[in-house]
């Protein structure tokens, strides 16, 4: 039987040293390099990081990495963990690789319901397969994937961040969710092995409890139902050429000329464009598709707990399923007995925190963003090009319309990277449409 698991299989190199050089260098004659050799023939160096910590001062800690494996943990709190912004994060992945056999994870539920969540989530697996053995591409097929699939990714992040997640996880938002809860207290003690009283500091400092985050008492799921994401443009920097040429004109004392808009915005330090900001919201966007938008990292972004997936049941219907009434018919019924199974396993004991699990990948939900012009040039350049998956290519190119319409000087630079750039960056992946990409994107009428 697989076991979830969170190891901790790297860390820097004379971390506890590094981190004490860094709680001295503030208010300690000498040079970056005679304090780091000071430090290592200290041996009062964890008292020193537990006081510099507990005053508050945590930003000490950013300078020791861990990267940790999380090893057949659901994807639930693979969705979970992605959501801390400051870690770098390598995922396997669902648009290319079979997960037929990847396995799923069990919560904590009553003995009696056991068969029947057992019996319906290899049923899921099997409607995957069929999918896949009537040629429907494998992001789509996805969809039909529980949230209790089995995950395994990398997550590299810095002391202080780690941290951090390990209280959310332990006495946070997470602590509702015995797989996380459970994941957290592991990764504590072995970061306990590192720096052994510092989880337990910064734990007091974390409010013990947030009744947002509690699971409250759920509804009955509804009724499945398909539905088309839809973005909005919501507010966007006003008068956004105008801001772009007074932050060049301020960025002038360096540069002999001002350079024009679109030099400011394909060029290789696009500081200007973080002047400015765009936010939007697309509603009904699946699960699946969530995965590409939230792994920006420069953002802000909203997305509701998994569980309100389970519970709104819409759901996503792609054209290559569609376009099969056999998989069609596998597709329809896998939603609509995903929906019957959990309504009747709610009836009859199945815990609040254990409903996410019931998710697929195709339900959807409403997400917020906020991202700054240098973040939404990137977010662009990868998500209008013909390689992105279609959904979310779909959502921005109708945010690049909405953009263009408030500000054409500004966002009329906007595109895949072979427009902006004027060359394709995927090698042999290149879809071989330079001229009719670029066309279209130069287009008034996109």
């Amino acid at each position: 039987m697989l076991h979830a698991s969170a190891k901790i299989i790297a860390s820097s190199t004379a971390g506890d040293t590094v981190v004490a050089s860094a709680a001295r260098i503030s208010t300690t004659q000498g040079t970056a390099l005679e304090i780091y050799a000071k430090s290592c023939e200290k041996d009062n160096n964890a008292t020193l990081i537990e006081k510099v910590v507990g005053s508050g001062h945590t930003s000490t800690l950013e300078h020791q990495l861990f990267t940790v494996a999380f090893d057949n943990v659901s994807v639930c709190t693979e969705e979970f963990v992605i959501e801390f912004r400051l870690g770098s994060y390598t995922v396997k992945s669902r648009r290319y690789v079979d997960f037929t056999d990847a396995g799923f994870y069990t919560p904590p539920i009553p003995d009696a319901l056991l068969p029947e969540y057992s019996a319906h989530m290899q049923s899921l697996f099997d409607a995957y397969a069929k999918l896949l053995a009537l040629d429907i591409p494998k992001e789509d097929a996805r969809y039909l994937l529980p949230y209790c699939f089995r995950s395994n990714f990398y997550c590299t992040m810095n002391a202080r961040e780690l941290m951090y997640m390990v209280q959310v996880m332990t006495q946070g938002r997470g602590a509702a969710f015995p797989e996380i809860k459970t994941l957290g207290e592991s990764l504590r003690e072995q970061i306990c092995q590192y720096f052994p009283n510092v989880p337990e500091i910064l734990a007091k400092r974390m409010p013990q409890s947030d009744a947002r985050f509690a699971v409250p008492a759920l509804p009955q799921p509804a009724e499945p139902a398909v539905q088309k994401a839809e973005t909005q443009l919501r507010a966007v920097t006003p008068a956004a050429d105008q801001v772009l040429t007074n932050a060049a004109d301020f960025n002038g004392c360096i540069l002999a000329d001002t350079p024009a808009l679109s030099e400011l915005i394909t060029g290789v330090r696009p500081r200007e464009l973080e002047m400015l900001h765009a936010q939007f919201t697309i509603r009904d966007l699946s699960l699946a598709a969530i995965t590409h938008l939230v792994r920006h990292r420069i953002q802000s972004v909203l997305v509701p707990q998994v569980t309100q997936a389970a519970l709104r049941q819409r759901y996503v219907l792609p054209e290559s399923i569609r376009a099969n009434a056999e998989a069609l018919s596998i597709y329809q019924t896998a939603f609509a007995a995903n929906a019957d199974t959990l309504r009747r396993m709610m009836q009859n004991g199945l815990p609040a925190e254990a409903v996410q699990y019931f998710a697929l990948a195709g339900n959807q939900l409403d997400v917020l963003c906020d991202m700054n012009g240098r973040e939404l040039l990137h977010f662009m350049k990868l998500r209008t090009c013909n390689r992105a998956q279609w959904e979310i290519r779909t959502c921005a190119i109708e945010l690049l319309r909405q953009l263009r319409s408030e500000s054409p000087a500004v966002f009329g630079c906007f595109g895949p990277s072979c427009f902006v750039t004027g060359k394709c960056p995927e090698g042999r992946l290149s879809c071989g449409q330079f001229a009719e990409i670029t066309e279209r994107f130069g287009s008034d009428a996109l």
